[in-house]
Protein backbone atom coordinates (compact mmCIF):
# COMPACT_ATOMS: atom_id res chain seq x y z
CA UNK A 1 0.00 0.00 0.00
CA UNK A 2 1.06 3.51 -1.00
CA UNK A 3 2.58 5.02 2.75
CA UNK A 4 0.78 8.44 1.58
CA UNK A 5 -2.56 7.05 1.17
CA UNK A 6 -2.10 4.55 4.09
CA UNK A 7 -1.57 8.06 6.38
CA UNK A 8 -4.74 9.16 5.00
CA UNK A 9 -7.07 6.57 5.64
CA UNK A 10 -5.79 6.60 9.17
CA UNK A 11 -5.75 10.37 9.25
CA UNK A 12 -9.31 10.78 7.99
CA UNK A 13 -10.38 7.81 10.87
CA UNK A 14 -8.67 9.95 13.28
CA UNK A 15 -10.59 12.20 12.22
CA UNK A 16 -13.63 10.85 12.47
CA UNK A 17 -13.05 9.45 15.73
CA UNK A 18 -12.52 12.78 17.19
CA UNK A 19 -16.04 14.34 15.50
CA UNK A 20 -17.71 11.14 16.93
CA UNK A 21 -16.23 11.88 20.28
CA UNK A 22 -16.65 15.61 20.50
CA UNK A 23 -20.37 15.16 19.44
CA UNK A 24 -20.82 12.52 22.34
CA UNK A 25 -19.17 15.10 24.45
CA UNK A 26 -21.32 18.15 23.47
CA UNK A 27 -24.18 16.14 23.29
CA UNK A 28 -23.87 15.00 27.25
CA UNK A 29 -22.42 18.71 27.82
CA UNK A 30 -26.27 19.64 26.27
CA UNK A 31 -28.43 17.06 28.70
CA UNK A 32 -26.55 17.29 31.61
CA UNK A 33 -26.37 21.31 31.25
CA UNK A 34 -29.67 22.33 30.14
CA UNK A 35 -31.38 24.80 32.58
CA UNK A 36 -27.87 26.57 32.45
CA UNK A 37 -28.25 26.54 28.46
CA UNK A 38 -31.49 27.35 28.63
CA UNK A 39 -30.46 30.16 31.51
CA UNK A 40 -28.21 31.97 28.40
CA UNK A 41 -30.48 31.74 25.80
CA UNK A 42 -33.15 33.19 28.18
CA UNK A 43 -31.14 36.34 28.66
CA UNK A 44 -30.03 36.58 24.95
CA UNK A 45 -33.75 36.87 24.37
CA UNK A 46 -34.48 39.33 26.99
CA UNK A 47 -31.86 41.63 25.58
CA UNK A 48 -33.02 40.62 21.65
CA UNK A 49 -36.86 41.50 22.92
CA UNK A 50 -37.11 44.86 20.68
CA UNK A 51 -35.05 43.11 17.81
CA UNK A 52 -37.87 40.44 17.86
CA UNK A 53 -40.56 42.72 18.10
CA UNK A 54 -39.59 44.76 15.25
CA UNK A 55 -39.20 41.97 13.26
CA UNK A 56 -42.56 40.47 13.91
CA UNK A 57 -44.36 43.45 13.40
CA UNK A 58 -41.94 44.42 9.68
CA UNK A 59 -43.51 41.20 8.98
CA UNK A 60 -47.08 41.44 9.67
CA UNK A 61 -47.34 44.98 8.54
CA UNK A 62 -45.21 45.01 5.40
CA UNK A 63 -49.01 43.61 3.13
CA UNK A 64 -49.83 46.92 4.14
CA UNK A 65 -46.94 48.66 3.28
CA UNK A 66 -47.14 46.79 -0.33
CA UNK A 67 -50.75 47.67 -0.58
CA UNK A 68 -50.10 51.24 0.16
CA UNK A 69 -47.38 52.04 -1.91
CA UNK A 70 -49.07 50.55 -4.75
CA UNK A 71 -51.42 53.64 -4.71
CA UNK A 72 -48.77 55.94 -3.54
CA UNK A 73 -46.46 55.50 -5.98
CA UNK A 74 -48.52 56.16 -9.11
CA UNK A 75 -50.05 59.53 -7.07
CA UNK A 76 -45.85 60.19 -7.09
CA UNK A 77 -44.64 59.08 -9.85
CA UNK A 78 -47.13 61.33 -12.32
CA UNK A 79 -45.40 64.52 -11.03
CA UNK A 80 -41.97 62.92 -10.58
CA UNK A 81 -38.81 63.65 -12.70
CA UNK A 82 -37.03 61.06 -10.63
CA UNK A 83 -38.33 57.95 -10.94
CA UNK A 84 -35.73 56.05 -8.08
CA UNK A 85 -36.37 59.19 -5.67
CA UNK A 86 -40.11 58.59 -6.41
CA UNK A 87 -40.05 54.88 -5.35
CA UNK A 88 -38.39 55.98 -2.07
CA UNK A 89 -39.93 58.24 -1.13
CA UNK A 90 -42.88 55.97 -1.86
CA UNK A 91 -41.72 53.39 0.33
CA UNK A 92 -41.37 55.68 3.23
CA UNK A 93 -44.08 57.40 3.40
CA UNK A 94 -46.38 53.81 2.88
CA UNK A 95 -44.15 52.19 5.47
CA UNK A 96 -44.79 54.91 7.77
CA UNK A 97 -48.19 55.00 7.18
CA UNK A 98 -48.89 51.15 7.88
CA UNK A 99 -46.47 51.87 11.09
CA UNK A 100 -48.85 54.40 12.52
CA UNK A 101 -51.98 52.20 11.30
CA UNK A 102 -50.80 49.33 13.20
CA UNK A 103 -49.90 51.53 16.38
CA UNK A 104 -52.84 52.99 16.33
CA UNK A 105 -54.99 49.56 16.40
CA UNK A 106 -52.85 48.50 19.04
CA UNK A 107 -53.10 51.46 21.40
CA UNK A 108 -56.93 51.85 20.11
CA UNK A 109 -57.65 47.89 21.45
CA UNK A 110 -55.51 48.65 25.08
CA UNK A 111 -58.03 51.76 25.62
CA UNK A 112 -61.17 50.03 24.49
CA UNK A 113 -60.30 47.04 26.02
CA UNK A 114 -58.73 47.39 29.31
CA UNK A 115 -61.20 49.46 30.92
CA UNK A 116 -63.88 47.59 30.02
CA UNK A 117 -62.03 44.31 31.22
CA UNK A 118 -61.30 45.84 34.62
CA UNK A 119 -64.85 46.98 34.93
CA UNK A 120 -66.09 43.70 33.95
CA UNK A 121 -63.88 41.54 36.14
CA UNK A 122 -64.53 43.96 38.84
CA UNK A 123 -68.55 44.30 38.87
CA UNK A 124 -68.13 40.04 38.11
CA UNK A 125 -66.29 39.74 41.42
CA UNK A 126 -68.57 42.92 43.72
CA UNK A 127 -71.80 40.49 42.45
CA UNK A 128 -70.14 36.86 42.80
CA UNK A 129 -71.55 36.63 46.34
CA UNK A 130 -75.10 37.85 45.40
CA UNK A 131 -75.38 35.55 42.01
CA UNK A 132 -74.33 33.04 44.39
CA UNK A 133 -77.11 32.98 46.52
CA UNK A 134 -79.76 33.58 44.00
CA UNK A 135 -78.61 30.53 42.64
CA UNK A 136 -78.50 28.76 45.77
CA UNK A 137 -82.46 29.93 46.15
CA UNK A 138 -83.26 28.98 42.69
CA UNK A 139 -81.21 24.80 43.36
CA UNK A 140 -83.43 24.46 46.38
CA UNK A 141 -86.34 25.57 44.60
CA UNK A 142 -85.74 23.38 41.81
CA UNK A 143 -84.59 20.26 44.37
CA UNK A 144 -86.99 20.65 47.25
CA UNK A 145 -88.74 17.09 46.82
CA UNK A 146 -84.89 15.12 46.08
CA UNK A 147 -83.22 15.23 50.07
CA UNK A 148 -80.35 14.01 48.83
CA UNK A 149 -79.47 15.89 45.97
CA UNK A 150 -80.51 18.95 47.81
CA UNK A 151 -77.70 18.39 50.30
CA UNK A 152 -75.43 17.61 47.79
CA UNK A 153 -75.92 21.07 46.21
CA UNK A 154 -75.77 23.02 49.21
CA UNK A 155 -72.22 21.34 50.21
CA UNK A 156 -71.36 22.13 46.85
CA UNK A 157 -72.89 25.54 47.46
CA UNK A 158 -70.92 25.98 50.54
CA UNK A 159 -67.49 24.68 49.38
CA UNK A 160 -68.08 27.29 46.52
CA UNK A 161 -68.29 30.43 49.37
CA UNK A 162 -65.41 29.07 51.92
CA UNK A 163 -63.10 29.12 48.00
CA UNK A 164 -64.73 33.01 48.07
CA UNK A 165 -64.07 34.07 51.43
CA UNK A 166 -60.69 32.37 51.59
CA UNK A 167 -58.66 31.44 48.28
CA UNK A 168 -60.50 33.86 46.15
CA UNK A 169 -59.43 36.97 48.98
CA UNK A 170 -55.93 35.29 48.72
CA UNK A 171 -55.48 35.41 44.99
CA UNK A 172 -56.52 39.03 45.25
CA UNK A 173 -54.06 40.06 48.50
CA UNK A 174 -51.27 37.92 46.19
CA UNK A 175 -52.73 39.84 43.19
CA UNK A 176 -52.73 43.23 44.81
CA UNK A 177 -49.18 42.03 46.23
CA UNK A 178 -47.67 41.76 42.81
CA UNK A 179 -49.24 45.10 41.10
CA UNK A 180 -46.06 46.65 41.16
CA UNK A 181 -44.58 44.18 38.94
CA UNK A 182 -47.78 43.80 36.53
CA UNK A 183 -47.18 47.39 35.80
CA UNK A 184 -43.44 47.06 35.34
CA UNK A 185 -43.75 44.19 32.85
CA UNK A 186 -46.48 46.41 31.14
CA UNK A 187 -43.94 49.49 30.73
CA UNK A 188 -41.43 46.87 29.86
CA UNK A 189 -43.65 45.38 27.14
CA UNK A 190 -44.34 49.12 25.73
CA UNK A 191 -40.46 49.94 25.80
CA UNK A 192 -39.66 46.85 23.94
CA UNK A 193 -42.97 47.58 21.57
CA UNK A 194 -41.90 50.98 20.90
CA UNK A 195 -38.55 50.23 20.08
CA UNK A 196 -39.48 47.10 17.99
CA UNK A 197 -41.63 49.69 16.13
CA UNK A 198 -38.66 52.04 15.51
CA UNK A 199 -36.52 48.86 14.65
CA UNK A 200 -39.50 48.15 11.89
CA UNK A 201 -39.24 50.88 10.08
CA UNK A 202 -35.62 50.80 9.72
CA UNK A 203 -36.08 46.86 8.92
CA UNK A 204 -39.09 48.12 6.11
CA UNK A 205 -37.20 50.40 4.72
CA UNK A 206 -34.21 48.61 4.07
CA UNK A 207 -35.81 44.88 3.54
CA UNK A 208 -34.87 44.98 -0.69
CA UNK A 209 -30.78 45.81 0.23
CA UNK A 210 -31.30 43.36 3.08
CA UNK A 211 -32.53 40.65 0.85
CA UNK A 212 -30.09 40.90 -1.55
CA UNK A 213 -26.63 41.22 0.51
CA UNK A 214 -28.77 37.39 2.02
CA UNK A 215 -28.92 36.42 -1.73
CA UNK A 216 -25.45 37.63 -2.23
CA UNK A 217 -23.83 35.58 0.83
CA UNK A 218 -25.64 32.15 -0.65
CA UNK A 219 -24.61 32.43 -4.03
CA UNK A 220 -21.04 32.93 -2.65
CA UNK A 221 -21.26 29.79 -0.34
CA UNK A 222 -23.05 27.23 -2.21
CA UNK A 223 -24.22 26.32 -5.70
CA UNK A 224 -26.95 27.98 -8.24
CA UNK A 225 -28.48 24.50 -7.98
CA UNK A 226 -28.89 24.71 -4.07
CA UNK A 227 -29.56 28.52 -3.56
CA UNK A 228 -32.29 28.08 -6.10
CA UNK A 229 -33.85 25.59 -4.14
CA UNK A 230 -33.09 27.18 -0.73
CA UNK A 231 -35.16 30.21 -2.51
CA UNK A 232 -37.86 28.16 -3.20
CA UNK A 233 -38.59 26.64 -0.10
CA UNK A 234 -38.02 30.27 1.74
CA UNK A 235 -40.95 31.11 -0.99
CA UNK A 236 -42.98 28.52 0.27
CA UNK A 237 -42.35 29.02 3.73
CA UNK A 238 -43.26 32.93 3.44
CA UNK A 239 -46.50 31.89 1.18
CA UNK A 240 -47.39 29.42 4.37
CA UNK A 241 -46.65 31.93 7.30
CA UNK A 242 -47.78 34.99 6.14
CA UNK A 243 -51.36 33.08 4.69
CA UNK A 244 -52.16 31.07 7.45
CA UNK A 245 -50.87 33.83 10.09
CA UNK A 246 -52.59 36.77 8.46
CA UNK A 247 -55.79 34.82 7.60
CA UNK A 248 -56.12 33.57 11.03
CA UNK A 249 -55.80 37.27 12.52
CA UNK A 250 -58.68 38.30 10.01
CA UNK A 251 -60.93 35.44 10.87
CA UNK A 252 -60.67 35.91 14.68
CA UNK A 253 -61.01 39.97 14.10
CA UNK A 254 -64.27 38.80 12.54
CA UNK A 255 -65.18 36.43 15.00
CA UNK A 256 -64.75 38.79 17.37
CA UNK A 257 -66.80 41.50 16.22
CA UNK A 258 -69.37 38.96 15.14
CA UNK A 259 -69.58 37.28 18.46
CA UNK A 260 -69.79 40.99 20.19
CA UNK A 261 -72.58 42.15 18.46
CA UNK A 262 -74.37 38.82 18.68
CA UNK A 263 -74.32 38.95 22.60
CA UNK A 264 -74.70 42.82 22.88
CA UNK A 265 -78.46 41.81 20.71
CA UNK A 266 -79.13 38.86 23.10
CA UNK A 267 -78.49 40.78 26.39
CA UNK A 268 -75.64 38.58 27.30
CA UNK A 269 -73.52 40.36 30.56
CA UNK A 270 -69.85 40.89 30.05
CA UNK A 271 -70.41 41.09 26.12
CA UNK A 272 -67.05 43.22 25.27
CA UNK A 273 -65.03 40.54 27.87
CA UNK A 274 -66.60 37.50 26.64
CA UNK A 275 -66.18 38.64 22.73
CA UNK A 276 -62.54 39.64 23.75
CA UNK A 277 -61.74 35.93 25.08
CA UNK A 278 -63.62 34.88 22.45
CA UNK A 279 -61.63 36.45 19.12
CA UNK A 280 -58.50 36.17 20.53
CA UNK A 281 -58.31 32.45 21.27
CA UNK A 282 -59.88 31.29 18.14
CA UNK A 283 -56.18 32.37 16.63
CA UNK A 284 -55.70 28.95 18.12
CA UNK A 285 -56.62 26.16 15.50
CA UNK A 286 -59.00 23.62 16.62
CA UNK A 287 -58.52 23.97 20.56
CA UNK A 288 -58.88 27.89 20.50
CA UNK A 289 -62.70 28.21 21.02
CA UNK A 290 -62.64 25.65 23.62
CA UNK A 291 -59.84 27.29 25.39
CA UNK A 292 -61.98 30.93 24.97
CA UNK A 293 -65.75 29.35 24.92
CA UNK A 294 -65.49 27.10 28.50
CA UNK A 295 -64.66 29.98 30.99
CA UNK A 296 -66.83 32.78 29.18
CA UNK A 297 -69.53 30.35 29.17
CA UNK A 298 -69.10 29.52 32.54
CA UNK A 299 -68.88 33.43 33.70
CA UNK A 300 -72.10 34.11 31.85
CA UNK A 301 -73.57 31.42 33.40
CA UNK A 302 -72.75 32.55 36.96
CA UNK A 303 -74.29 35.82 35.88
CA UNK A 304 -77.54 35.02 34.52
CA UNK A 305 -78.37 31.03 33.87
CA UNK A 306 -80.21 31.29 30.65
CA UNK A 307 -78.44 34.09 28.96
CA UNK A 308 -75.30 31.73 29.67
CA UNK A 309 -77.71 29.28 27.43
CA UNK A 310 -78.32 31.59 25.18
CA UNK A 311 -74.61 32.10 24.66
CA UNK A 312 -73.32 28.63 24.73
CA UNK A 313 -75.54 28.08 21.95
CA UNK A 314 -74.69 31.18 20.24
CA UNK A 315 -70.91 30.54 19.86
CA UNK A 316 -71.53 26.93 19.16
CA UNK A 317 -73.90 28.24 15.45
CA UNK A 318 -70.53 30.80 15.32
CA UNK A 319 -68.04 27.94 15.52
CA UNK A 320 -70.28 26.11 12.83
CA UNK A 321 -70.44 29.35 10.72
CA UNK A 322 -66.60 29.84 11.24
CA UNK A 323 -65.26 26.15 10.31
CA UNK A 324 -67.60 25.50 7.58
CA UNK A 325 -67.87 29.37 5.91
CA UNK A 326 -65.58 32.05 7.18
CA UNK A 327 -62.48 29.85 8.07
CA UNK A 328 -62.73 27.79 4.34
CA UNK A 329 -63.24 31.07 2.59
CA UNK A 330 -60.11 33.29 4.18
CA UNK A 331 -57.65 30.36 4.87
CA UNK A 332 -58.56 27.91 2.20
CA UNK A 333 -56.01 25.01 2.44
CA UNK A 334 -52.83 27.40 3.29
CA UNK A 335 -51.18 24.60 5.06
CA UNK A 336 -51.52 21.60 2.75
CA UNK A 337 -51.55 19.19 5.95
CA UNK A 338 -54.04 16.51 7.20
CA UNK A 339 -55.90 16.40 9.78
CA UNK A 340 -53.72 14.20 11.95
CA UNK A 341 -50.47 16.15 10.98
CA UNK A 342 -52.96 19.57 12.22
CA UNK A 343 -53.33 17.76 15.33
CA UNK A 344 -50.04 16.78 16.35
CA UNK A 345 -48.66 20.14 15.02
CA UNK A 346 -50.30 21.99 18.14
CA UNK A 347 -50.07 19.15 20.66
CA UNK A 348 -46.07 19.03 20.02
CA UNK A 349 -46.32 23.20 20.32
CA UNK A 350 -47.97 23.78 23.14
CA UNK A 351 -46.47 21.19 24.70
CA UNK A 352 -42.65 23.30 23.92
CA UNK A 353 -43.65 26.37 23.75
CA UNK A 354 -46.93 27.32 25.64
CA UNK A 355 -50.23 29.22 23.59
CA UNK A 356 -47.85 30.94 21.20
CA UNK A 357 -46.63 27.04 20.15
CA UNK A 358 -50.14 26.43 19.65
CA UNK A 359 -50.31 29.20 16.89
CA UNK A 360 -47.20 28.94 15.57
CA UNK A 361 -47.15 25.31 15.47
CA UNK A 362 -49.22 24.77 12.36
CA UNK A 363 -47.41 26.57 10.18
CA UNK A 364 -43.90 25.81 11.42
CA UNK A 365 -44.98 22.53 10.70
CA UNK A 366 -45.94 22.63 7.79
CA UNK A 367 -42.67 24.56 6.43
CA UNK A 368 -41.12 21.17 8.16
CA UNK A 369 -42.96 18.92 6.29
CA UNK A 370 -43.07 20.62 3.01
CA UNK A 371 -38.73 20.40 3.47
CA UNK A 372 -38.99 16.83 4.28
CA UNK A 373 -41.49 15.62 1.20
CA UNK A 374 -38.86 17.63 -0.92
CA UNK A 375 -35.96 15.34 0.74
CA UNK A 376 -38.34 12.10 0.07
CA UNK A 377 -38.87 13.16 -3.87
CA UNK A 378 -35.71 14.05 -4.56
CA UNK A 379 -33.94 10.67 -3.32
CA UNK A 380 -36.88 9.37 -5.15
CA UNK A 381 -36.33 10.73 -8.09
CA UNK A 382 -32.65 9.74 -7.89
CA UNK A 383 -33.45 5.92 -7.86
CA UNK A 384 -36.37 6.27 -10.64
CA UNK A 385 -38.75 5.36 -8.23
CA UNK A 386 -42.75 6.94 -8.39
CA UNK A 387 -42.77 10.34 -5.83
CA UNK A 388 -47.02 9.57 -5.51
CA UNK A 389 -47.81 8.32 -2.13
CA UNK A 390 -50.65 5.56 -3.65
CA UNK A 391 -48.00 3.84 -5.31
CA UNK A 392 -46.59 3.20 -2.26
CA UNK A 393 -50.21 0.97 -0.71
CA UNK A 394 -49.86 -2.53 -0.06
CA UNK A 395 -51.59 -3.70 -3.71
CA UNK A 396 -49.70 -1.35 -5.36
CA UNK A 397 -46.48 -2.92 -4.12
CA UNK A 398 -47.43 -6.58 -4.68
CA UNK A 399 -48.75 -5.65 -8.20
CA UNK A 400 -45.28 -4.45 -8.88
CA UNK A 401 -43.36 -7.51 -7.44
CA UNK A 402 -45.81 -10.20 -9.31
CA UNK A 403 -44.93 -8.04 -12.64
CA UNK A 404 -41.45 -8.56 -11.96
CA UNK A 405 -41.55 -12.06 -11.52
CA UNK A 406 -43.92 -12.54 -14.34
Amino acid sequence: MDNRNFKREYLFKGITAFLVIAACVIFAFFVFKIDVIWGYLGKIITVLKPVIYGLVIAYLVNPMVRFFDKYISKIIMKKAKKPEKAARVSDIISSIVAILIFSAIIVGLFLLVIPQLITSISGFINTFPARLDAISGWGRKLLRENEKLQDIFTKILEYEKNWLKTDLSGFVNKLASNLASGVWSIVDFFKNFGLGLIFAIYLLLSKDKLLNQSKKTMYALFSDKTVGRILSWLSKSHKVFSGFINGKLLDSLIIGALCFAGTTILGVPYALLVSVIVGITNIIPVFGPYIGGIPSAILVTIESPIKGLYFIIFVILLQILDGNFIGPKILGDKTGLSNFWVMFAIVVGGGLFGILGMLIGVPAFAVIYYAFALFVNYRLQKKNKSTLSDDYSRESLEAGEQSKED
